[in-house]
């Protein structure tokens, strides 16, 4: 992924701009990309250390060089890259050079030092060749890595990965977005929202008066840990969004050495984003759904069958709930949902909290790790909702628990509010 250093951008006023990429600029990005492509074809098998000389000795040009750098790094991301000695560099370093101290106090003052000897007495003693003592010696350091296979993919593919990673290398410092989404398919919005659940994304949303969703999205800038770690995760919401019909971004983010607050905007319409979505048919499930999908459908003699949930609990003024799994009794017509809610904040939780409080139409079990310090006494017998509080993993048998007492709770109303069914 690329870093804030490759991204070619301008203040203007509070905003920060990205400079297009024009008919000539994409023309030498594409030549630039084939050059490093190339280079990399013929050095496998080499150093690392020689294939970053053979990229330096390229032509960019003063006026390039931030896109040379970005195009030179997505090219060296797709590379692999090992150690080619079996040996343990550090053990034969130690060995090598504690025998040379040796041999070097050992000699008079007419004797000169012997490296080959000691090369060659080390080798001996390992039962190996010369020449893997020499390169096992600092086979450790990343110049030393051997190339094994250069990247797979084209010129072309690296100038799109390269426009789409000026945009996600902005939002490393976003300390929050907004987004507006909208999507003719119910299910592709379903997905996306699933999407960002299942990369910890902390968010809410709502619908808006054009028919979409408002979203809004903590940056890792909020934060005062795991900084670099969430905000790969919400770069990665860039491609995610172009799998939606209309969608647009705007980032309150930190820039440049002084983390100077502007704000980053960028739309379907603007075409700041090409390229064809990656779509992708499996859905998004946390280790924590999955367990208790499987968890469920394994229990002896239960009346319960569970699956992914493929529906948005909409209650207009108060927000949007996405569950994860909705859950059915035998005999019984009477849907329960449940959300997992053991990565997000504390303070998400009471949003969600106060969601049922007001009135959310439909039975649901929110599941909160007990890390968040919530108790699940904060939701009354008087609500179709309960709070069910896991150490750990959730067990199966401890949600249907609470799933079986929200079944007899009061609906705010007689019509459950359920939107975007897939």
């Amino acid at each position: 992924m690329l870093t804030a250093d490759h991204v070619d951008a301008r203040k203007q006023g509070d905003q920060l701009v990205l400079r297009r990429l024009d008919a000539r600029d994409l023309q030498e990005a594409h030549e630039l990309s084939e050059a490093y492509l190339e280079a990399a074809r013929s050095h496998v098998g080499r150093a690392r250390e020689e294939l970053i000389e053979a990229w330096q000795a390229i032509e960019t040009g003063a006026k390039k060089r931030r896109v040379a750098a970005g195009l030179r790094k997505l090219v060296e991301d797709g590379c692999v890259f090992d150690e080619e000695s079996a040996l343990d560099p550090v053990a034969v370093r130690r060995a090598v050079f504690l025998r040379a101290t040796q041999a070097r106090r050992s000699r008079d003052a007419l004797t000169p030092f012997d490296r080959d000897a000691v090369v060659q007495e080390i080798a001996t003693s390992l039962s190996q060749a010369p020449e893997e003592i020499e390169r096992a010696l600092f086979a450790d350091l990343r110049g030393e890595h051997v190339l094994r296979s250069a990247s797979v993919l084209d010129a072309a593919s690296i100038v799109e990965a390269y426009e789409l990673g000026r945009a996600q290398a902005i939002l490393l410092r976003a300390v929050r977005v907004r987004c507006t989404v909208r999507a003719g398919s119910p299910a592709a919005v379903r997905a996306f929202f699933a999407w960002m659940k299942f990369q910890r994304l902390l968010f809410t949303t709502e619908r808006n008066d054009a028919g979409g969703f408002a979203i809004t999205i903590d940056g890792p800038f909020s934060m005062f840990e795991s900084v670099t770690k969430y905000g790969m995760r919400l770069a990665l919401v860039v491609p995610a969004l172009r799998a939606l019909d209309a969608w647009s971004l705007e980032a309150e983010i930190r820039w440049g050495k002084e983390r100077t607050p502007l704000t980053f905007r960028m739309s379907s319409a603007d075409g700041a984003v090409r390229g064809a979505p990656v779509q992708d048919p499996a859905p998004h499930l946390s280790d924590d759904v999955r367990a208790l999908l499987a968890g469920i459908a394994a229990l002896p003699k239960t009346r319960w069958t569970a699956e992914v949930a493929t529906t948005l609990l909409d209650q207009p003024g108060l927000g949007v709930c996405i569950p994860d799994l909705v859950l059915r009794r035998e005999g019984l017509d009477v849907p329960v949902f449940v959300e997992v809610l053991g990565f997000w904040s504390r303070d998400a939780v009471w949003r969600r909290v106060e969601l049922a409080q007001r009135g959310l139409d439909a039975r649901i079990v929110f599941c909160a790790s007990s890390r968040l310090r919530v108790s699940p006494e904060v939701l009354g017998d008087d609500v179709a909702a309960a709070l069910y509080v896991f150490k750990g993993k959730p067990n199966a048998r401890a949600l249907l628990e609470h799933v079986e007492r929200v079944l007899t709770a009061p609906l705010a109303s007689s019509d459950a509010l359920v939107d975007g069914t897939a």
